[in-house]
């Protein structure tokens, strides 16, 4: 992918005092975790809950319009996210998800219900709305998928570019590259059965969306955290104080310039096994 397609290269801009200089990007390396939200693509609060989902096995779809798709940026995001959430995976691996063509080929109704039937950590959508997501996959019957299909999509992540500044758009060959976001974050809903044995289907959750006004992104995990705690056989409180804690790590990682994918994914790995003994000493 070309040296800023996700926006600009690497902050160039001084550190504060004791802060370590932000590490330069390796070449051919997707961006980690930590790099994006340094970039703006997403906040450490809407990571901490990608964190969390992807720790779980749930999927995570990286959606977006044809020409970001075209350009590889929708790619660079999802291998950046995975490789970093996803340790025992590492960049190879995710790159090897799904066989031939890889993560980054984007989803079509074959590998797609493969991602809904547990068989793939994550994908590339196209589409610049969820429902747009849902409009490509399901509209190639009989191969389409279903809606009940559709609801095991995971975490889908719609990205959008800034919109260009109206000084600039006149000569766009001055213009700097436009800033490419997470615009809407969903967490889908999956079909459950409720104590009577019928179907459930639930409308997909807003997790988090762009302000572009405030320049800030507005969060609604909220009103979803006690679904997701009682699909990940947690208590509500437990994951609300979880998921504040690696806010506050993956902000401070930001803010310190640690955004290799191998800094990156070794401190999530040494997360999740602190994690794990904390749970298996106190029985939870």
């Amino acid at each position: 992918m070309p040296d800023g397609a996700l926006g600009y290269a690497a902050s160039v801009d001084l550190p504060e005092l004791g802060r370590p200089l932000p590490q330069a990007p390796v070449p051919g390396e997707p961006p980690s975790l930590v790099e994006l939200i340094r970039r703006g693509a997403l906040d450490a609060e809407l990571a901490a809950i990608v964190w969390v989902l992807a720790e779980a096995r749930i999927p995570i779809v990286v959606a977006a319009g044809d020409e970001l798709v075209a350009r590889g940026v929708a790619a660079d995001v999802l291998r950046g996210i995975l490789a970093s959430l996803r340790p025992d995976l590492g960049l190879a691996g995710v790159d090897e998800i799904g066989g031939e063509g890889g993560a980054t080929t984007p989803l079509g109704p074959r590998t797609a219900r493969a991602l809904a039937h547990g068989r793939r950590e994550g994908g590339v959508a196209r589409g610049e709305s969820l429902q747009a997501v849902y409009d490509r996959l399901a509209e190639a019957p009989p191969l389409g998928l279903s809606r009940d299909e559709l609801s095991f999509l995971g975490c889908v992540l719609v990205l959008g570019e800034d919109e260009a500044p109206p000084v600039l758009a006149a000569d766009p060959a001055m213009a700097a590259p436009l800033r490419v976001r997470v615009v809407a974050a969903h967490y889908v809903r999956p079909l459950h059965r409720d104590e009577h044995g019928h179907a459930q289907l639930l409308p997909p959750a807003v997790l988090a969306t762009w302000d572009p006004r405030a320049e800030r992104f507005e969060h609604f995990a909220w009103g979803v955290l006690p679904e997701i705690a009682a699909r990940l056989d947690r208590r509500t409180g437990d994951l609300e104080a979880d998921l504040h804690h690696r806010r506050d790590d993956l902000g401070g990682l930001a803010a310190a310039g640690v955004t290799s994918l191998e800094e990156v994914g070794r401190l999530v790995a040494g997360y999740r096994v602190g994690y794990g003994h904390a749970h298996d000493a106190t029985g939870h």
